[in-house]
C-alpha cells in the first residue's frame, strides 16, 4: 500500500470535548483514541459552554488553519436543550449540517448524541428535558441518515447516580464517563478506518 498523508479527522463541540482530548492525551489512554498517527491526525477542538450558534462559524475558522476534514464528530447541543426550543434547535442543526455537507462535501459527516444529565442548567424539570433529548437525537439522527452522515448513540452512556461515570453534579462526566465516551469514539472510528483501507 503506498505511503499515503494521514486521513484527518475532527472533533468540534462543547466541554465535553475540551475533557475527552486531555484525558486521550494521558499516557494511559493515548491522545490518538487508538489511531496510528501515520494513518490518521485526530484534531480536537472543544469550547466550553458551546452553543449550537457557534459552530458553524468555529468551522469556517478551523477550515482556514487545519487540514480538510475526512471525518468530522460533532458533539453539540446538550447547552441548547434547555434553553432553546426544539423547533428552532432541530431548524439550526437542518440547516447547518446541510452547509457543512457543502463545505466538506467528502467528509463522513457524524453526530454524537447528547448525552443524558441528572440536572439540566435553566429548567427544574429534567425528566421533561430529557424527554426532549431524546427526540431531539432521535430526528437529528434522520437529519444524519438523510444527508449520508453517521450517528452515534452512546447507549452505555448513562446517568444515574450508581454508574459512577457523572461527576457530583449529575451534568459532567466523570473520568471513567470520558474513557466510554472515547472508546465509543475509538470503536467508530476503527470501523470507519477497516472500510477506508478495504475500499
Amino acid at each position: 500500500k503506498p505511503l499515503s498523508e494521514p486521513k484527518n479527522v475532527w472533533i468540534c463541540g462543547h466541554s465535553l470535548i475540551y475533557w475527552a482530548e486531555s484525558r486521550a492525551k494521558s499516557p494511559e489512554v493515548g491522545m490518538q483514541l487508538g489511531m496510528d498517527p501515520s494513518q490518521v491526525t485526530i484534531w480536537w477542538k472543544g469550547t466550553q459552554g458551546m452553543t449550537w450558534s457557534q459552530l458553524l462559524p468555529q468551522l469556517h475558522q478551523l477550515k482556514i488553519t487545519w487540514p480538510n476534514p475526512e471525518v468530522l464528530i460533532i458533539h453539540l447541543g446538550g447547552n441548547d436543550l434547555s434553553t432553546e426550543s426544539p423547533t428552532n434547535l432541530l431548524a439550526s442543526v437542518k440547516k447547518d449540517m446541510t452547509s457543512i455537507r457543502s463545505i466538506f462535501p467528502r467528509c463522513v459527516l457524524v453526530w454524537s448524541n447528547i448525552l443524558p444529565r441528572r440536572v439540566w442548567r435553566h429548567s427544574s424539570d429534567s425528566h421533561e428535558v430529557d424527554l426532549v433529548r431524546t427526540t431531539v437525537n432521535r430526528r437529528i439522527q434522520n437529519i444524519m441518515s438523510e444527508l449520508g452522515g453517521i450517528s452515534l448513540s452512546h447507549d452505555n452512556i448513562r446517568c444515574g447516580t450508581n454508574t459512577g461515570l457523572y461527576r457530583g453534579d449529575g451534568i459532567r462526566l466523570s473520568p471513567k464517563g470520558i474513557d466510554v465516551f472515547n472508546l465509543n469514539l475509538q470503536e467508530f472510528l476503527e470501523k470507519w478506518e477497516l472500510d477506508v483501507n478495504s475500499e
